[in-house]
């Protein structure tokens, strides 16, 4: 339970605090999470009144539970201010917090959110310091939303100039799939098991594939997805930070140093080229809203990596993701190699292959071979399966409730550190520096079909399943 603290939502009105942090608050609070000496201050630009701010907030809570409502409400307030003239709102907002913690036996522990356009992160640092909001007998801490960045050197360039006023230990990059169930067992399921930890090497694994496939186009988002583009979308961050989870090597603690330590020494060899990369985009893009025309911005990408070590020598590593594709679903496939025997008579084995599925229906599916019932060698494919909501229940904590507790806590191993993300900068810029030829695919197809030529070529497929976590059918 983490109690004493405030917790300030800069850009409070948006989208982003109104679907995922209102509503991972009030997730806390349902499950006894926070005590009751805190306060949550929103900020933005509009003028609303206290009541008016907490009828937006409450219209986006799904499953709204009274008691849990009443005790934020009770906690929740408003202060307007322009992020792009400072000056108007910050030396207020400072005295205005000062009030409300008092009134709430808040102390002086401070957690700023900046769910804010990323061109507002250094003048809302700067501004926070210059006014004293984080002059505190307490701790502070600065969340900050992606993208952080949008190459190595505009990336590299924020983080000195943010730690111009703020210590790494203050601040928290945040990554949502990082406090995804599924994606924080990994570390669980291969330190955990005997029966993964031996095999997990290129001696006995033939490829791994990292899907985020969606089934719907950008939506209201056009003005921003046009200059970001699906790489910088979710290339840099989810599925980098998927493949470092998958590719790492076990830290000596799960804490934040040591896994964060692993996985720098990932992205450090992690090889990836312009010529094993095929960009697409969906066929009408260009006619959405904000969007501008003749668009050259990919809404799909298929990339092939390789790790220079020793444990992953020769294994392909295939990242994907994509806008209005045939199905919704997110993945990560493990193949693992033929068996090396003779004894079957030539006859072909479906491969082995291990399934993290992170959604929908989130679990674990392996694949087995076994014996054909009445046929003395014929093999055929069994599945086991582990469904997480079967195991665990309904009520798990979402990803934003963790990730906010974590930050509360102070807990940065689920949060990006600032080589981490420079690293992962300088990765995918080797494709969106050289910006390859741009491919149209329909909608509801699964993309381009040079993107099935790129990994048949290497005698693969994609993997398009969603499997069935639950029967394992």
């Amino acid at each position: 339970m983490q109690n004493n603290f405030s917790f300030i939502i800069l850009g409070a009105t948006g989208d982003l605090a109104q679907k995922k942090l209102f509503p991972a608050l009030h997730g806390l609070i349902r499950m006894n999470r926070t005590g009751n000496d805190f306060c949550i201050i929103g900020t933005g630009r509009k003028d609303f009144s206290r009541e008016e701010f907490a009828g937006l907030v409450k219209s986006n809570i799904p499953k709204l539970h009274e008691d849990s409502w009443k005790r934020l409400e009770e906690r929740l307030y408003y202060h307007a201010v322009d992020f792009g003239r400072p000056e108007n709102g910050f030396k207020s907002l400072q005295q205005y917090l000062s009030t409300t913690e008092k009134a709430h036996n808040a102390g002086e522990n401070r957690l700023f959110y900046l769910a804010t356009l990323p061109s507002h992160f250094k003048s809302i640092a700067y501004s926070l310091r210059k006014h004293g909001l984080t002059e505190t007998k307490g701790w502070c801490r600065l969340v900050f939303e992606k993208p952080f960045g949008s190459d190595e050197k505009t990336a590299r360039e924020l983080n000195r100039e943010i730690r111009k006023v703020f210590d790494e230990k203050q601040i928290y990059r945040i990554d949502h799939y990082l406090g995804k169930e599924l994606v924080q067992s990994i570390g669980i399921l291969r330190a955990g098991n005997r029966i993964f930890s031996p095999i997990w090497n290129s001696e006995n694994i033939d490829h791994v594939q990292i899907n985020l496939i969606e089934d719907f186009g950008i939506g209201n988002r056009g003005n921003f997805y046009d200059n970001q583009g699906a790489l910088r979308d979710v290339g840099q961050n989810h599925l980098l930070q998927l493949l470092c989870l998958i590719a790492m090597e076990i830290p000596a603690r799960f804490d934040e140093k040591c896994i964060r330590n692993e996985k720098v020494k990932v992205l450090r060899k992690v090889k990836l080229s312009a010529r094993d990369a095929v960009l697409g985009q969906y066929e009408g893009y260009s006619s959405e809203p904000g969007v501008g025309s003749g668009s050259k911005t990919e809404t799909f990408f298929a990339l092939k990596a390789t790790i220079g070590n020793k444990r992953w020598k020769g294994v392909p590593f295939y990242l994907r993701s994509g806008k209005n594709l045939g199905r919704k679903f997110a993945s990560i496939y493990i193949q693992f190699k033929e068996p090396n025997y003779t004894v079957f008579h030539n006859q072909r084995l479906n491969p082995n292959y291990l399934v993290i599925q992170i959604q929908p229906d989130d679990g674990m599916l392996v694949q087995l071979n076994g014996k054909v019932p009445g046929e003395k060698l014929k093999v055929m494919p069994v599945k086991m399966t582990f469904c997480h909501e079967c195991a665990f229940g309904p009520n798990t904590p979402q990803a934003y409730e963790t990730l906010l507790f974590e930050a509360l806590q102070g807990d940065q191993s689920a949060f990006v550190r600032s080589d981490e993300v420079e690293l992962s900068w300088k990765t995918i810029d080797k494709v969106t520096k050289k910006r390859p030829v741009l491919h149209p695919y329909a909608k509801g197809s699964m993309g381009p079909k040079e993107a099935d030529e790129m990994i048949a070529k290497d005698g693969r497929e994609w993997f398009n399943r969603i499997e069935n976590v639950v029967q394992g059918l």
